[in-house]
């Protein structure tokens, strides 16, 4: 499960709910199954937003959450904990960039992390190394191999002669290949040895590649063929769109080619796809069009599409869960992302909710448009189904607008007082409706106390026929649709059953 928000402090709250945070040392929840983001993200009842940063935890030694499912980005907050030794974040799914609070620190005044060991291999983290890493005076342990990162070792890193503790060939620490095997290499731990890969197609295209061995480049027939056993094409809802594995790609339903027979378009919505998107998908070179809307993919947006130069993505309405690659937020051209009227804010232009509406938001079309001037609305429904790329929340409609249940909520708390005065009136109203008032007879025709005082009275807006009355012992009220005319100076009035009215001034005693 996630790990709950009050672990650090609850927001509402205050600091108080988490009392141990002044003194902590060691923070170790490794091996779990923990997902969901890490609760270090400026909202925490620590956080001082004059001076940027928790102002707790400023002891903190040992932070380790390595091989759970966090999703999400590095919190850039992991910046303040200014005695920060060892960062364990392996193993994960964590997406994004290194960002600069790991080796600059956070917050105003900020220095470099006395860090040791940085431990962030295996996860999804793209971009480039940075350089900065090498200005932290204590590291002696880097390791980022099995994510997404391109381009090379900078040499300020190279020069550290990092990892000798691990590595058993004490010559290859002195190298770049000592922190990460360079792109088009292999090898068991993405470390040195390394292993060339020639020809391998743009496979092998990211720094310390985990293989044991080179794999040869994929074609665009197997990488299809891939697509569909990964989405149980065998299952799709439509038999006319079975791929027959090894066909040609040009001739498969839902496809369309160049005249180089390269693949530009996969558009699939509607017809049942489940699993994951392969991520050999970021090997078609050419593919401009990716439309997978509204089915049943789940797991998380492949960051290798920002290889290609896609300029239509759709996955709206399916279950995947996880942000938008970073790169892909700044890639120009997707979903017209960085294009708009002039005068348009930079952070509209080039945005990730242009790719796709993150979690706990949505619109109608499953992402947000400068030109169409569409927005990612928040939802809020039950946190449990929160997906990138909705087109509707799970909320009340009515005539097609989405009516939030929690403003619904709120709404109803505050008319409840008036509605629960209105039917206690109504119940009141209706009981003197419904009574009856008992009138003695009096022998000499005169009233006297205790009895109703002469003709016609108006009690609560109801007239008192006396004419009815006076032969019976008990008096019949009627309602104001018993009258067609009133004199409204307080004179006489004639129901529709010809009795004549006189309006009382006097009070009942």
């Amino acid at each position: 499960g996630k790990l709950p928000k009050e672990l650090f402090a609850h927001p509402d709250i205050g600091k108080e709910t988490a009392p141990y945070l002044a003194s902590l040392v060691k923070f170790d929840i490794s091996h779990n199954g923990f997902n969901g983001t890490i609760p270090l993200d400026g909202r925490s009842a620590t956080y001082d937003s004059e001076k940027k940063m928790d102002t707790t935890m400023q002891n903190l030694q040992y932070f380790d959450i390595g091989f759970n499912l966090f999703s999400g980005t590095i919190c850039n907050n992991i910046g303040n904990f200014k005695e920060l030794q060892a960062l364990y974040m392996e193993h994960n799914r964590l997406i994004g960039t290194i960002p600069k609070a790991l080796y600059r620190g956070s917050g105003v005044g900020a220095n470099p992390l006395p860090l040791v060991q940085l431990f962030l291999q295996q996860n999804d983290l793209s971009g480039t190394l940075p350089s900065g890493l090498a200005t932290l005076p204590n590291l002696k342990e880097l390791y980022v191999d099995g994510n997404k990162l391109t381009g090379s070792v900078p040499d300020s890193l190279c020069k550290k002669e990092l990892n000798n503790v691990f590595l058993g060939d004490k010559q290859a620490a002195r190298g770049c290949d000592g922190v990460s095997c360079p792109a088009n290499t292999v090898s068991l731990e993405g470390v040195a040895p390394c292993t060339s890969c020639p020809n391998d197609g743009g496979f092998h295209r990211y720094i310390g590649h985990r293989e044991s061995e080179c794999r040869g480049g994929m074609d665009e027939v197997e990488i299809l063929d891939l697509f569909f056993e990964r989405t149980h094409g065998e299952e799709w809802n439509d038999a006319s769109y079975f791929w027959e594995k090894g066909s040609p790609v040009c001739r498969r339903k839902g496809v369309e080619c160049n005249d180089s027979g390269k693949v530009t378009n996969i558009t699939l919505p509607s017809l049942g796809l489940q699993g994951s998107i392969p991520t050999e998908l970021g090997l078609l070179s050419q593919l401009e069009v990716f439309d997978v809307s509204n089915n049943l993919m789940t797991g998380f947006l492949p960051s290798d599409f920002r290889f290609v130069p896609m300029t239509h993505f759709d996955i709206k309405g399916n279950r995947m869960s996880g942000q938008v690659p970073i790169l892909m937020c700044i890639q120009e051209g997707i979903n017209n992302n960085g294009q708009g009227p002039e005068g348009t804010a930079l952070d509209l232009l080039y945005s990730c909710d242009n790719v796709v509406c993150p979690r706990g938001t949505y619109s109608s079309i499953g992402r947000a448009s400068v030109e169409s001037e569409v927005q990612c609305l928040p939802c809020y429904d039950d946190p449990s189904t929160f997906y990138i790329g909705r087109d509707h929340c799970t909320d009340i409609t009515i005539g097609g607008i989405q009516i939030r249940k929690e403003d619904v909520q709120h709404g109803f708390k505050r008319v409840a007082p008036a509605i629960i005065l209105l039917v206690l009136s109504l119940f009141v109203i209706t009981k003197l409706r419904g009574g009856k008032k008992t009138k003695e007879p009096n022998d000499s025709g005169n009233n006297e106390e205790g009895t109703l005082s002469a003709p016609n009275i108006p009690i609560m807006g109801q007239y008192y026929d006396s004419n009815i009355g006076s032969s019976h012992d008990e008096v019949e009220y009627y309602s104001d649709d018993d009258w067609t005319a009133a004199d409204s100076e307080g004179g006489s009035a004639v129901d529709r059953h010809g009795s004549e009215m006189v309006e009382l001034s006097s009070s009942i005693t």
